[in-house]
């Protein structure tokens, strides 16, 4: 949000507030560098009360107070007593005028002691007061001390002595109106609490509604029951075929037509701008990507810290504020997958669905190169639990840049992409277009080659693999249909039970390993919902359960490419000369 706040140059200042024990974490550390480095408004907020949950200061830190660890980002920090309302409000005061004035973030930590337990399930034996122990005696004298001294006492009594001397003497406030105020204030937490528990619970329904914001809500169905499952029944026919643009050695590439998206989001909407390592300056990203791009756009792509997830991080923020939109180009993604599952689908189930905006993340991922643990594995299972947020993996640069394309505001989708394309594929190329294509409706696959033999499903730049098995079996005269998913999340689930009704034999090719992967979802969905359209079991090739291994002989075992056609063959055998179930006794199962 401070990224946001400074762009928009609204006067607005981002405030953080974490234990002591929280800023620990790395998280913490990248976001205040981050800040400091880009000269932030922001305000880094530690309130020392000093137990995380029941770890002491001194198994925490080092440091003499946290405030001095400011000086390590390049910023000041202070520390106060964190129950002297004058003293919080004149920092907090100082601090916003130094971020509105363009100096940069300020740390200030708060020193006080909690007086309850971290969670409603802390019993706090960790404290004096609820544990009497001869060592214990220190920390119940702090108490003591604490206590009195504190701002708030027994239920909330404010201590007229805490104000500060000079303002019952300059008439800004009378002793007796502190006591109006205490009565004001337990009467609306009072009349808070309990509208609360007068209100009534939920409706269980509304568990699954605005996962997405333009699907119906989501609920439990039965798909052996025969009402849904005769109810609802497929069609066996083919979706349209949808080759794409051919092959063209001197075409576009996979690289080009990224860097021809991002320049369309970039002059389609002046808010839009680009973030990350290594992508402005000279270079323009690791893959020379946005180098074109540069002269023109300069001042909106931005560099970044080596900060890992807190990058990612400041796209989410930046969505808040007025929806926004962020595009974020990465190399690797191990280390923030974590930062996008939890930071950005969440908070807009949180308000309701309020939230209308959408920030695309761009990643290359993948086992080819011998990167070995450089570049781990696809990364695109660990996203796919995250309902809420929308995987695309296009396979062409045709479809690399019409999924990148910004959409018109009346149909823009206000949901969180991320766009993983493989590094096998960014030197593919296709014949150029004139025009930019027109955006792909995230969510719709194509079949890229049409037979009744065998379906194969995969995406990405195996969906080059299997055209070239396909292309073999059709040699042999077994004619196999390629559906490119393009898109995990949502799935074309009606496109992939068509294929699945209308070939009768399924293999699934992915270049992620077999356990765990979006191969095994699949065919779960297809051995459910299509198990009487079957006439041998779903088929997965994927790589080995192992690391990704970095010699070239090893990684080329590692793949699944060696075992594709083998698989595609097994999964076919004997098709040519077996009778097949009619299309009546398919479609009306014994269940």
């Amino acid at each position: 949000m401070a990224m946001a706040f400074a762009r928009e140059a609204s006067g607005r200042v981002a405030l953080s507030f974490i234990g002591e024990g929280g800023c620990s974490l790395g998280e913490w550390h990248e976001a205040i560098n981050l800040c400091a480095v880009g000269r932030l408004p922001a305000i880094f907020c530690i309130q020392n009360n000093q137990t995380a949950l029941s770890t002491p200061v001194a198994d925490q830190s080092a440091a003499r107070v946290f405030a001095d660890k400011a000086a390590g980002y390049g910023v000041p920090g202070i520390t106060l007593d964190g129950t002297d309302p004058d003293q919080i409000a004149a920092a907090f005061a100082w601090a916003v005028e130094r971020a509105r004035a363009g100096a940069g973030p300020t740390l200030i930590e708060l020193v006080s002691m909690r007086m309850c337990g971290h969670a409603h399930h802390d019993d706090m034996l960790y404290s004096a007061a609820t544990l009497s122990r001869p060592g214990n005696t220190p920390r119940r004298a702090i108490r003591g001390t604490w206590i009195a001294s504190c701002t708030i006492t027994g239920r909330g009594a404010i201590r007229s002595r805490r104000m500060p001397p000079g303002f019952e003497g300059e008439g800004v406030v009378k002793t007796a109106e502190l006591e109006q105020w205490r009565r004001e204030a337990e009467t609306v937490v009072e009349e808070q609490a309990r509208a609360i528990v007068a209100a009534p619970w939920p409706d269980p329904r509304t568990a699954g509604a605005g996962v997405f914001a333009e699907e119906a809500p989501r609920a439990h169905i039965e798909v052996l029951d025969p009402a849904i499952r005769l109810g609802t029944h497929a069609p066996d026919r083919l979706p349209a075929l949808e080759p794409g643009p051919p092959v063209d050695p001197r075409g576009r590439t996979f690289l080009d037509a990224v860097t021809l998206a991002i320049g369309d989001a970039l002059r389609a909407d002046p808010r839009v701008f680009v973030y990350g390592e290594d992508v402005a300056g000279t270079c323009g990203n690791a893959f020379l990507l946005l180098r074109p791009l540069l002269p023109e756009f300069g001042d909106r792509i931005v560099n970044s810290p080596v900060a890992e997830v807190r990058v990612l991080g400041v796209c989410v923020g930046r969505r808040w504020p007025g929806c926004d939109r962020s595009a974020r180009f990465s190399s690797t993604i191990s280390s923030r997958q974590g930062s996008t599952s939890w930071s950005t689908t969440p908070p807009r189930r949180v308000i309701g669905g309020a939230l209308g905006c959408r920030w695309s993340y761009a990643c290359l991922s993948a086992a080819c190169g011998t990167p070995g643990r450089i570049t781990p594995r696809t990364p695109e299972p660990w996203f796919y639990r995250t309902p809420g947020l929308k995987i695309v993996v296009p396979s062409t640069p045709h479809d690399a840049r019409a999924s990148l394309r910004p959409r018109p505001w009346p149909i823009r989708i206000p949901s969180f992409t991320t766009n993983i394309s493989r590094s096998t594929a960014i030197r593919a190329s296709s014949r150029g277009w004139p025009t930019p294509p027109a955006p792909i409706p995230i969510g719709r696959a194509a079949l890229r080659r049409s037979g009744s033999d065998l379906a194969i499903l995969s995406y990405g730049a195996y969906a080059h693999v299997a055209m070239r098995v396909a292309a073999r079996l059709a040699a042999d005269g077994i004619e196999a249909s390629v559906l490119d998913l393009r898109s995990l999340a949502p799935l074309d689930r009606a496109a992939v039970l068509a294929v699945a009704r209308h070939c009768h034999r399924v293999l699934i090719v992915h270049e992620d390993s077999r356990t765990g992967g979006i191969g095994e979802s699949l065919a779960a969905i297809i051995q459910e919902e299509a198990f009487e359209a079957l006439d041998a079991p779903v088929r997965i090739v994927g790589a080995l359960d192992t690391p990704v291994p970095y010699s070239p002989p090893l990684e080329e075992f590692f793949l699944p490419e060696r075992g594709a056609g083998g698989a595609c063959r097994s999964s076919a055998g004997g098709i040519l000369d077996r009778p097949r179930l009619t299309r009546r006794a398919r479609r009306f199962p014994i269940i």
